[in-house]
């Protein structure tokens, strides 16, 4: 496995590029642009950094690759916004990066959302032991799936 750093602010600007050019194709699944990740400005993502732990996996030339972060939330890791270049998907970055958060937060239970139009992302948490246990209508013709995955520690 590929390994991870903690992103820092120097990081920020390279991290919204990626998010934007990432979630692109989220939009494109799901047949929507009404996606946060696409509709947060560079201000509000700055100002939310701080909100979360970011860890990131870079290329041999030093380009940010992948992105996930989390934080803690009562009793549970929320995990948001994993992303990863497309001309790098399938390579095993984004598992690397869920397997990390699991590993530096030490938690036993962890959980997400994402669009029930987003198969492939759906089948990757499945894939990673994460099970749906709600959904909330979206705003146009989906729903967000919330998934949950509990470790033994």
């Amino acid at each position: 496995m590929a390994s991870y750093e903690f992103a820092d602010r120097t990081d920020m600007k390279e991290l919204f590029n990626l998010q934007r050019s990432a979630f692109e194709s989220e939009a494109e699944m799901i047949g929507s642009r009404d996606i946060p990740a696409l509709k947060e400005s560079y201000e509000h993502f700055c100002e939310d950094f701080d909100n979360w732990t970011v860890l990131i996996m870079r290329d041999v030339s030093g380009r940010i690759t992948g992105a996930v972060r989390f934080r803690k939330t009562d009793d549970h890791i929320d995990i948001g916004r994993l992303m990863v270049a497309q001309e790098h998907r399938n390579k095993g970055i984004a598992t690397g990066l869920m397997y990390a958060v699991e590993e530096v937060s030490e938690a036993g239970t962890f959980e997400l959302f994402t669009s029930s139009k987003s198969y492939t992302n759906i089948k990757l948490y499945e894939k990673l032991g994460y099970r749906a246990f709600m959904e909330k209508p979206g705003p146009e013709d989906y729903s967000f799936i919330f998934m949950r995955k509990t470790v033994q520690r």
